[in-house]
């Protein structure tokens, strides 16, 4: 086998440098869908009401770095320590990217063990999301509390890798999240050019 064919494609190139610092960048779709909701979010047409529509509570599910209290702390900006309970879900699995876990698809009956966190505001929730930027995507996951106290489980949400997880576990470009990241689609033969 010729080693030239055994290469993984090459990447196509990097989106033109902006001159707006990284960090004033909205991090993710997430974000953009708040920032376009806009302050009038919770009023509504319909129903003059005198009390603005009250936040519900949400409860994610962390694996890596906001497992540790002091990061989570810090992360949200609180005045006191989290309250976290041990919990698993159940369907997926880890899988390293670069120094992180990335958390992925798993087979039937795969556990993965975190730390479960009841969110109190919007604002944690966009604290969050920018915290993860735009690496990963929250997506809803049932949360099996394993503290033995109740309730034993819950509806709730984690960020999980938006790539091809295949991808990822064997090294090799992915295609799903360099669109995911940048926001847009590469062309369908962009590696059939000639002269890289």
């Amino acid at each position: 086998m010729n080693s030239a064919s055994a290469r993984p494609p090459t990447p196509p190139p990097l989106p033109p440098q902006s001159s707006t610092p990284r960090i004033s960048q909205k991090p993710s779709q997430y974000l953009r869908d708040l920032e376009v909701a806009g302050d009038d979010v919770w009023k509504t047409t319909a129903i003059a009401s005198a009390s603005p529509r009250k936040y519900a509570p949400k409860t994610y599910f962390f694996y890596g770095t906001l497992t540790r209290p002091e990061i989570l702390k810090q992360v949200l900006d609180l005045d006191y320590e989290p309250i976290m309970r041990p919990a698993k879900i159940v369907g997926y699995s880890l899988t390293k990217w670069g120094d992180y876990n990335a958390l992925i698809d798993g087979e039937p009956g795969e556990e993965v063990t975190g730390m479960a966190y009841e969110v109190s505001s919007l604002e944690h929730e966009y604290k969050l999301a920018y915290y993860e930027a735009n690496a990963y995507e929250l997506v809803p996951c049932l949360i099996d509390y394993t503290d033995g106290k109740q309730p034993s489980q819950v509806i709730g949400s984690t960020f999980k890798y938006p790539g091809d997880a295949a991808a990822l576990k064997e090294g090799r470009f992915d295609r799903k999240l360099w669109e995911f990241r940048m926001g847009s689609r590469l062309p369908e033969k962009w590696n059939d050019k000639k002269g890289h």
